[in-house]
């Protein structure tokens, strides 16, 4: 009988602080929303606007890091209203 290797995706997930300009909050978000990795979008109080969580597969040709990096610069940082980001990879991730 033959054997079969199952190949599981591994995600990285990462989180977005974004500055937007005052009343734009929820434009942003319906833009942020539009591009696949980006999983969930919230408004935030506090010194930031906007807490994008993205989650993105891992590739073995490009380390996730960099997946995301270029995701928030060719993408993210390029939606209108959008002032500042500040990005967050995580390492290690636990789940309820």
């Amino acid at each position: 009988m033959p054997r079969y290797q199952v190949i599981v995706p591994v995600f990285q997930k990462a989180f977005v602080l974004l500055k937007v300009v005052p009343g734009h909050e929820r434009e942003v978000i319906g833009n942020l929303l539009k591009i696949p990795d980006v999983v969930e979008a919230h408004v935030v109080p506090g010194d930031w606007d906007v807490l994008a969580v993205i989650s993105s597969q891992k590739e073995v040709l490009m380390p996730s890091d960099e997946k995301v990096y270029r995701l928030v610069m060719d993408k993210i940082q390029k939606i209108k209203h959008i002032q500042d980001t500040n990005t967050m990879v995580s390492q290690f991730s636990q789940s309820k």
